[in-house]
């Protein structure tokens, strides 16, 4: 089975379009429930990430490109590709989970999220030479990708 790809312009008005093709990853692959919710709230803040920060300099937006698949071992891998402005996840600051809520700043817990509902990420920036920013998300909970003629299985995706 081919990897699943999206690419539309980096807008709010996408995300909609954008979540829609995560239920269908979720739905193609046999995500189990839980994982299915996993993968769509790190994905929603992902792509929130991309059209709010990545492309907030910029006049009109880039596209953001999605693309799916399943490894062998039953790992959801999608990867996400831009041309925004690069950030370093490991750059964030430690989210505030024990002040009260009215003490917090605004934000921060988005990659706090990202990470701790995820099996893996990996983020690598782009450049100025036209090499995009790529972030690769695994969750676990997938059907094992196999070659159904065969029953050998096969690998995903990064």
């Amino acid at each position: 089975m081919p990897a699943m790809t999206m690419t539309k312009p980096a807008k709010q008005a996408q995300l909609a379009v954008f979540l829609g093709f995560v239920d269908l990853i979720s739905e193609r692959y046999g995500l189990e429930r839980d994982h299915a919710h996993r993968l769509k709230l790190v994905l929603e803040e992902a792509i929130v990430n991309v059209v709010e920060h990545g492309y907030a300099t910029r006049h009109e937006p880039g596209d953001l490109t999605l693309i799916a698949d399943v490894d062998a071992d039953g790992v959801a891998v999608v990867t996400l590709q831009d041309h925004g402005t690069p950030f370093g996840p490991d750059d964030a600051p430690p989210p505030d989970l024990d002040s009260d809520w009215d003490q917090r700043r605004v934000g921060g817990l988005g990659w706090h999220l990202i990470r701790e509902l995820t099996d893996a990420v990996a983020y690598h920036p782009g450049d100025a030479g036209g090499r995009p920013n790529v972030l690769t998300l695994r969750v676990h909970g997938a059907r094992p990708h196999t070659d159904e003629a065969s029953g050998a299985a096969q690998g995903g995706a990064a």
